[in-house]
């Protein structure tokens, strides 16, 4: 896939913020359970975009370090700007994500959203 532009950081200082933040709560296993369901991207001004989650990839990583990224695939136009999307799933609800192209046919394009972050500390 190239080199990976796309993170998700989570610097170790904001350890009371995460617990509110709804993104901070889903994993690799999370996204797993919904292979192959569809993202609403909402595009301000223009008709929202269907994106189909198709892959979850979580390399080998130390085990204070999350790593995880999550392939999407979409139309091939519109294609999304690389930057933070709203979606919107039936089951997730409302996230914010980073995404970036990573690929494109005749028919569709392929985004992906990276993400590095420290694991939390057991209790």
């Amino acid at each position: 896939m190239g080199l990976r532009a796309a993170f998700t950081w989570v610097r170790s200082g904001e350890m009371a913020d995460e617990m509110n933040d709804p993104l901070y709560k889903l994993n690799s296993k999370i996204f797993s359970q919904h292979l192959n369901s569809q993202f609403i991207v909402h595009v301000d001004g223009a008709p929202s975009i269907t994106l189909e989650l198709r892959e979850v990839n979580e390399p080998p990583s130390p085990p204070n370090i999350e790593m995880f990224s999550l392939i999407f695939n979409g139309p091939q136009a519109p294609r999304l700007n690389q930057q933070i999307h709203q979606l919107e799933h039936a089951v997730l609800g409302k996230i914010g994500l980073f995404l970036t192209t990573v690929g494109a046919d005749q028919q569709s394009t392929s985004y992906e959203s990276v993400f590095h972050r420290l694991r939390p500390a057991a209790k």
